[in-house]
């Protein structure tokens, strides 16, 4: 009972917090800011010196007054994050004096120096294993392979400067590649960023070691043989953190996500599998529209890259719709359940409604590049001049009838959303159903002056005329509806404004090219009437394949039919000619009597085609012949 009672009495230790420690990123960060934009080594030295004098004080890691008594850095000891800020920035000091250092060889050699150099890089390496043995105690799954990254590219770079194991330095730089390829396809974009910022550092000594490899002959060594060397040819326990990482990628999106907001309401978002695609979504959609803020500036973009961006933006809505479906087909069970199902059917309305947005978004943005390509390829055609290689890459050049497909799906992608409006009702429905009809009509007087175009261009300008200007009037009825709406839309009333001043513009080019087709028809039927007599020989005014042509054949023709003696008059034929009637159909195939069957006697061989053909001409001669 008393070993009871002590063993009880005694206190439990605390469970110590696990940190988090960006290595990279602070790494980065301090050499961006303090010299090493301009190599200054020195510089940075200084100052990771003063910074460790900083971190001491402020944790109270302090090594004794007066005399100096060196402390060790335990896992217990460690219960701010500043205090793995210590071996981080000692390993930055010892390397930064050692690029100084080699700074100077490169200037001077000598033995010394490069002795020192060593020593000091020995020394950043131990400091950078000391914080792996730190991380591996107290931080989480991402801050521990940073920091293992970190210690390879450090005993990396010290076996390469001793130039003595290519093979050593080749294999701590593969794993290190490897963790920072895996470290960039999860995080936020800063932290891929950076991951990718030290792969391309990563990259030359990999190719550089590899160089140095094949310079001693034989064949190349294996990946997975030089990392089994380092003990890292076992994957199962790295997987196992990138899982872990990735797991805590997508509970810190779930948490990130609670609510979703669509046409001025909010949408309550319980689920974390709906949670995490929406989080994906919403991330794509603020690069999407960061990228679009970048082109309305005038940097310009890649037409595919940004297409491919809003595809990628619209399938993430698509997971959440499939995610939001298979939570209403397990259902939920309780007295709240008919709410949760209607707050379901309200979420999955909204995630429609953002996709549908965004698709629009899309298509306008396709529109908006087929139209400015268009009116290049009008100016060039007007100008005479054809596109060289001095203005550009050559781009596809656009069709009216592009554009209009464009604006067709717009109509219909418009419709859709407004099907979905009338299904939200209230207020905010009504809003929504206001903005879809003068998208609507904006979209259909888009679509008709580039119809208007496409007749225009197709030898139809008494067409193309009224259609520019049904569509100056489709434009002055979009524009008012547009001020109707709650919000007004700037963009689109100057798209219109331009497609307004464009129709006025082309419905005059559409009445002087009627005018001018009018005024050369009345030239050549002028010419041809004059041109026309009842005397003399027919068919002498232009030559013909059938000399003895009737009127009711070519009655376009300027010619007189009737001759100039009697019985010459070639009015009609008299008798009709006889024309080919279809044999009664025996089935009811009527297409039977004109499909032509291949002929396959190329296959046979000679002599039996021979026979073939002469047996085939006795049975059925007659009916070929017939």
């Amino acid at each position: 009972m008393e070993v009871e009672q002590t063993s009880t009495s005694q206190p439990a230790a605390p469970e110590l917090p696990t940190l988090t420690l960006d290595v990279l990123q602070i790494v980065k960060d301090a050499q961006g800011l303090h010299g090493l934009k301009h190599s200054d080594y020195q510089r940075y030295r200084q100052y990771c010196s003063r910074r460790l004098r900083r971190i001491y004080k402020a944790v109270r890691f302090l090594h004794g007054r007066g005399r100096y008594q060196k402390k060790k850095l335990e896992p217990e000891a460690v219960k701010d994050v500043r205090h793995l800020h210590i071996p981080l920035v000692q390993a930055e000091r010892a390397w930064a004096y050692a690029m100084d250092l080699k700074g100077q060889l490169e200037q001077q050699m000598e033995a010394q120096k490069r002795q020192h150099l060593i020593r000091r890089l020995a020394k950043a390496v131990r400091h950078a294993a000391e914080l792996v043995q730190l991380t591996a105690a107290r931080c989480d799954a991402r801050t521990q392979l940073e920091a293992e990254a970190y210690s390879l590219w450090m005993a990396g770079s010290l076996l390469l400067e001793k130039e003595s194991d290519w093979e050593g330095a080749l294999a701590r730089f593969l794993r290190a590649r490897k963790l920072f390829e895996e470290l960039s396809k999860v995080g936020s974009f800063e932290q891929q960023a950076v991951c990718k910022q030290f792969l391309d550092q990563v990259e030359p000594t990999i190719r550089y070691c590899q160089y140095q490899t094949s310079r001693k002959g034989g064949a190349a060594p294996d990946a997975a043989a030089l990392l089994e060397s380092i003990g890292g040819g076992g994957s199962d326990q790295l997987q196992s953190k990138l899982a872990s990482l990735a797991a805590q990628a997508k509970a810190a999106q779930a948490a990130a996500t609670s609510s979703l907001s669509w046409n001025g309401e909010s949408y309550a978002v319980r689920d974390d599998k709906i949670r995490v695609p929406l989080h994906t979504a919403q991330e794509l959609q603020a690069e999407l529209d960061g990228a679009m803020d970048v082109d309305a500036a005038g940097a310009g973009g890649e037409l595919d890259a940004r297409v491919s961006l809003f595809d990628r933006c619209i399938n993430a809505y698509g997971e959440a719709r499939a995610a939001i479906k298979s939570v209403l087909q397990l259902g939920a069970s309780g007295a709240d359940s008919e709410q949760l199902r209607q707050e379901l059917l309200s979420l999955d309305r909204a995630v429609q409604g953002l996709a549908l947005e965004l698709t629009i978004r899309r298509n306008l943005f396709l529109a908006a590049d087929a139209e400015a390509r268009f009116a290049r390829t009008q100016r060039r055609q007007l100008s005479g001049s054809k596109a060289s290689s001095k203005d550009g890459p050559r781009e596809r050049p656009a069709r009216a009838e592009d554009v209009v497909r464009l604006y067709d799906t717009l109509i219909a992608n418009v419709l859709e959303l407004n099907e979905l409006a009338g299904h939200v009702g209230g207020a905010a429905g009504e809003m929504l159903m206001d903005d879809c009809a003068a998208k609507q009509a904006h979209y259909q007087a888009a679509r008709c002056v580039f119809v208007a175009h496409s007749l225009l261009a197709g030898g139809k300008p008494r067409e193309a005329a009224a259609l520019f200007s049904r569509a100056a009037d489709r434009c002055k009825h979009a524009a008012s509806q547009y001020e109707g709406c709650a919000k007004p839309d700037v963009p689109a009333g100057e798209h219109l404004a331009a497609l307004q001043a464009g129709a006025a513009s082309w419905a005059t080019v559409a009445a002087a090219e009627l005018q001018a087709g009018e005024l050369r028809d009345k030239a050549a039927a002028q010419a041809g009437m004059e041109g026309m007599s009842l005397e003399g020989e027919a068919g002498k005014k232009r030559e013909r394949e059938e000399p003895d042509a009737f009127l009711p054949e070519d009655l376009d023709a300027w010619e007189a039919f009737v001759g100039s003696g009697k019985g010459q008059a070639r009015l009609c034929r008299v008798p009709p000619p006889p024309r080919a009637v279809a044999v009664r159909p025996i089935f009811l195939d009527t297409a039977l009597n004109y499909i032509q069957p291949p002929d396959l006697s190329h296959r046979l061989p000679k002599k039996q085609a021979a026979e073939a053909q002469g047996t085939f001409s006795r049975l059925f001669g007659g009916w070929g012949a017939r």
